[in-house]
This record gives structure tokens, sequence and C-alpha cells, in this order.
């Protein structure tokens, strides 16, 4: 299962078709604060998590995660500049950084390898 994490309904939408066509069940959320109480009651093997969103903030919640120990492999994804790939590693769960407009078969292929075993 890949959680996404974005309040934008067009970026879900178009992910969700992409990653259902590669067999993966999806779910979505619209805000961290939302993704967080999922992630405690549930398992994902993957999370593609936009930072720039309502309530908890994308980075917010790798905080989170990180201080509860909640281990998901995280693909981040940003529409400004305020953060890089540079950043984003000093986070455990995150596997790697697209800015928004990303390439879908690069995405789609990080996905691949975060669920792969």
């Amino acid at each position: 299962m890949v959680l996404v994490v974005d309040d934008d309904d067009g970026v879900v939408g178009t992910l969700r078709v992409w990653l259902k066509k590669r067999g993966f069940e999806v779910v979505s959320c619209r805000d961290g604060q939302e993704a967080y109480r999922y992630l405690k009651k549930k398992k994902c093997k993957c999370m593609i998590l936009d930072i720039n969103m309502p309530n908890i903030s994308g980075i917010e919640l790798l905080i989170l995660m990180q201080a509860e120990g909640i281990k998901v492999p995280t693909i981040v994804m940003a529409g400004f500049d305020d953060f890089d790939e540079a950043e984003m590693k000093n986070f455990a769960n995150v596997v790697r950084f697209f800015k928004k407009p990303f390439d879908m078969k690069e995405m789609m292929s990080t996905v691949d390898k975060c669920t792969a075993g």
C-alpha cells in the first residue's frame, strides 16, 4: 500500500491513477495531521509526501515520525524552492526528493524501489 499525502487533488488523482496501474493499493490524506493519525494505526510500504500542507506540514510530519520511530520509506515532493534533496537527507525516512512538476516515470521507479522486498 502506498500513502499519498497532499492537499492538491490534481496531484493526488494523477498519482492514484499511475500507482493503481502498477498494481498498488493507494490511500490518500489531505494533510500531515490526517497522515500522522493513519501512520500510527496502519502500515504502508511507501509514502509520497508533499511539504506545504495545512495543519501539520510535511516537515513537521517527518519530525514526528522520526521522534516516534515510525519507519516508512518516504518520497518527498515540493512545489517551491525552500528545500532541496540534501536537506531532506537529514530525515531517516526520506529516500528521494522531487520538485514539482516531477517526471512521473522517475517517481514510479522510485516507488518501485521503495516497495521492493
